[in-house]
């Protein structure tokens, strides 16, 4: 990772070339499109928000010329908007802010706008889910589902599609920048990105906005119980961010293994309760402040 850094900090043409060949070969491999990114965040937090948009619009222009021969124009413009844009956005906002906690909360605010906007032009999501999820039926069927089984499953996933998309749009921006910030450190401030992470911390006054929308996903009914049920997500995954952020520091006071990491995220890839008790941790950290505990008692010891 370090030698693809130092190329693409090389000059403009080498981001460039590999913002462009990592986005294309992401229609193959899926996960490439955060390394794409990544060129952009990294490109904007070394040189400035100008800079970065100048490398995404000649990226964007050499995979636009073949892609309008093929009749796929309209997929440059998509990946763009979700996965260059965003991280853009968030990298100037980090570069500008210096602060960590303040971009999770830009990245949160996709989020929030993504279930509003869904729920705004949408009078039923889960219907209108429901039924663009139907070309799974056939597939189902074949692969041996009971037809029961395959409406239950078809019901619980249009259900929760809302929150997941809002996921994605929270996510998959913050991954790249995640890298982006990591390959900065790498090349400019070793250690600087494992110090910022372990560091972080939101702000205390989210506390009240998750009480408020537990809440009203728990007390009220109808569209207005769904709209808070889908923010939930959103305020789940910052509270993962902080549980993982107090993780990552234990493991680095204490000096355990690094398996003990990767364990930890086999585990929430696996197990929706490792990500609520992670999520817990995080949310708890606020009052009872883990990492300053941690580092008296290393400290002491």
């Amino acid at each position: 990772m370090n030698f693809l850094a130092t190329y693409i900090m090389r000059n403009r043409t080498s981001a460039v070339l590999v913002a462009v060949a990592s986005a294309v070969l992401s229609l193959l491999l899926p996960p490439l499109s955060y390394l794409s990114g990544a060129v952009a965040g990294l490109v904007t937090l070394r040189h400035g928000g100008r800079e970065g948009l100048i490398v995404l619009g000649i990226a964007g222009l050499l995979i636009a010329l073949p892609a309008l021969f093929s009749g796929s124009s309209g997929l440059v413009v998509i990946f763009g908007a979700v996965v260059w844009m965003p991280v853009w956005v968030l990298a100037v906002v980090l570069r500008q802010t210096v602060s960590l906690p303040a971009t999770i909360i830009v990245a949160a605010s996709f989020g929030v706008i993504s279930v509003a906007v869904i729920h705004g032009v949408l009078v039923d999501p889960t219907e209108w889910w429901r039924g663009k999820l139907e070309m799974l039926r056939p597939i189902l069927t074949e692969a041996g589902w009971k037809p029961a089984d395959v409406e239950a499953n078809l019901t619980t996933l249009a259900s929760a599609m809302t929150a997941m998309l809002a996921a994605a749009v929270m996510m998959t921006p913050l991954i790249s920048l995640f890298i982006a910030r990591w390959w900065q450190a790498l090349l400019y401030n070793p250690g600087g990105w494992r110090k910022e992470f372990q560091q972080l911390r939101l702000p205390a006054t989210l506390v009240w906005v998750a009480v408020v929308i537990v809440t009203i996903a728990w007390f009220t009914g109808g569209s207005v119980q769904a709209f808070a049920a889908d923010l939930l997500i959103v305020i789940l995954l910052l509270y993962l961010l902080q549980g993982l952020s107090v993780i990552h520091n234990l493991v680095n006071c204490r000096g355990l293994s690094v398996a003990w990491l990767v364990g930890l995220y086999a585990l929430l890839l696996i197990l929706p309760q490792a990500v609520m008790l992670v999520a817990g941790l995080g949310f708890t950290d606020t009052w009872l402040d883990y990492r300053s505990r941690l580092n008296v008692d290393t400290d002491s010891s």
